[in-house]
């Protein structure tokens, strides 16, 4: 028997499964991120992710790094269909133990004070102001496409608290436009004190620039 026309096809499926794949590298990326709520003890939280490319899911994520929480296989990514969504993640919070609804606010509980994000070299500086100061909790560092070496755009995008105003989780948007559109939330968490914040009085500036770090 002739094998040459089973080996044509098959060759044909490799190409054609090889050219899907590529494209589906090469195409717009975006991933949402929003916190649900945290566990008794804040040291974990439940994210919901909106991907383009994978769909609706749920994960639980270590509060201290940032990260889907470990091991993998126990906490896998959950995904459900848009009308599902409500049952799943009741479901979900319940298996997890989210207990802390949490609070999403760019202030803090006295709402004296007010965050904000500033790009400043390659870095977005996560800020903050009393209203007569400015100051700063830290920096994040800004990713770049590897093959343009694009600079992504930082936003501090929302800082979600647990209950007693002791865990702060800022949501950190960062978004490359190339040839195409990279966007993604990423987690960065403190345990905050107004201590952690350094100030800076306008009258130590150095330079004449409104930013003083």
């Amino acid at each position: 028997m002739n094998e040459s026309p089973r080996i044509c096809a098959a060759f044909v499926v490799v190409i054609a499964t090889f050219l899907f794949a590529v494209g589906g590298l090469a195409q717009e990326s975006k991933i949402t991120m929003t916190v649900l709520g945290f566990t008794i003890d804040a040291k974990n939280m439940l994210v919901k992710m909106n991907d383009n490319q994978v769909g609706l899911g749920v994960r639980l994520y270590d509060v201290a790094n940032g990260m889907p929480a470990k091991p993998w296989t126990k906490f896998p990514l959950i995904q459900y269909e848009r009308g599902d969504g409500i049952k799943v993640i009741k479901q979900v919070k319940r298996k997890y133990k989210i207990v802390d609804p949490g609070i999403e606010s760019l202030k803090t509980g006295d709402e004296t004070i007010a965050f904000f994000g500033v790009e400043k070299g390659e870095n977005l500086v996560i800020a903050a102001t009393d209203y007569k100061r400015l100051g700063k909790i830290t920096d994040v560092p800004l990713k770049r496409d590897p093959e343009t070496k694009t600079k992504a755009q930082g936003t501090l995008k929302s800082i979600f608290w647990s209950s007693d105003r002791k865990t702060m989780v800022l949501v950190v948007n960062q978004k490359i436009k190339g040839q195409f559109l990279f966007e993604k939330d990423y987690f960065h968490s403190f345990l905050f004190k107004k201590k952690i914040i350094r100030w800076v009085e306008a009258e130590k500036k150095e330079d004449d620039s409104w930013w003083p770090f």
